[in-house]
């Protein structure tokens, strides 16, 4: 007896993505965005079936109805892509737990003055060292044993959902944020963010280092930020609303379009991202906050 095949999974659409956005005024921008995008759409139909009017007067009726929607639909959407995005970086932080029972996104996790700069820079030369020094040992290690291999270890073998053995870089770096959350206060906070400084020289990434101090609270951050995210890559810019399908710039045939023209009215649904990307934890051009 043949076993059935595995059903594929159901991706949501961009609509339930934006309804599970976890801001109730983002989805208030939304949703007005999208009943005002849908009246154009309808007033440039009602204009398409006037037989009444010459191909002029379609033009300029229809670019009334632009220039009276237009503008509150991508603004809408403008505020709503601004929101989202700075709500999914703000709830990520909430995620990463720091000293003293604060996350990164607390002022506790902001560099306050000159001096404690200097002391996170020397924290995070000292540690940068140290991790170098390790580094130096590993290859050492492996340089020694190439040609004998009987000295070798053996590669370990991946066993699902198993982690992987750290890195030298990696141990030292969680050694390091495990000493400084159990020693809290100013030198913990100054252990902490040197730890942060130098995954972002090293391109580690944070999160990594600092999960296993996660707790409940912090993973459902972790969950409204993916949300967020998701919801992010999936709202469109509404300038295509501002396109006049009667302007005679248009080009020949542009005028009378039919239903099909009169469509594209019906809502810019493409999102501006991939719905399965994550970039916004991993990669940003933003200045973190204990830099």
């Amino acid at each position: 007896m043949t076993e059935a095949p595995a059903r594929e999974a159901i991706r949501p659409t961009p609509e339930q993505l934006q309804a599970n956005i976890p801001h109730a005024a983002v989805r208030e921008m939304l949703g007005e965005a999208k009943r005002n995008e849908r009246e154009v759409n309808a007033q440039l139909q009602d204009i398409e079936a006037d037989q009444d009017l010459s191909p002029e007067g379609k033009e300029h009726r229809a670019q009334e109805v632009i220039d009276r929607f237009a503008p509150g639909i991508v603004e809408n959407y403008r505020a709503a892509r601004e929101k989202t995005k700075a709500s999914a970086e703000t709830s990520f932080l909430f995620s990463l737990p720091f000293v003293d029972g604060k996350t990164f996104a607390s002022g506790a996790a902001k560099i306050a003055d000159t001096s404690e700069m200097l002391a996170v820079q020397n924290e995070a030369s000292a540690l940068a060292a140290r991790i170098g020094e390790a580094r130096s040992r590993e290859k050492e290690k492996a340089d020694r044993s190439r040609g004998r291999p009987w000295e070798r270890e053996p590669s370990p073998s991946v066993v699902p959902g198993e982690e992987l053995p750290e890195s030298p870089s990696l141990a030292t770096l969680r050694k390091e944020f495990d000493a400084a959350m159990e020693l809290g206060g100013t030198e913990g906070r100054v252990r902490a963010l040197a730890v942060a400084r130098v995954c972002e020289r090293m391109g580690m990434d944070l999160e990594v280092v600092v999960d296993r101090h996660r707790k409940q609270t912090h993973r459902n951050a972790l969950v409204d930020a993916a949300r967020f995210e998701r919801g992010l890559a999936t709202i469109p810019s509404g300038t295509r609303v501002a396109q006049n399908p009667f302007a005679s710039s248009a080009g020949a045939g542009s005028r009378r379009r039919g239903q099909k023209g009169i469509g594209n009215y019906r809502g810019d649904n493409k999102p501006v991202a991939g719905s399965d990307s994550r970039q916004i934890f991993q990669k940003t051009n933003r200045r973190p906050s204990w830099k």
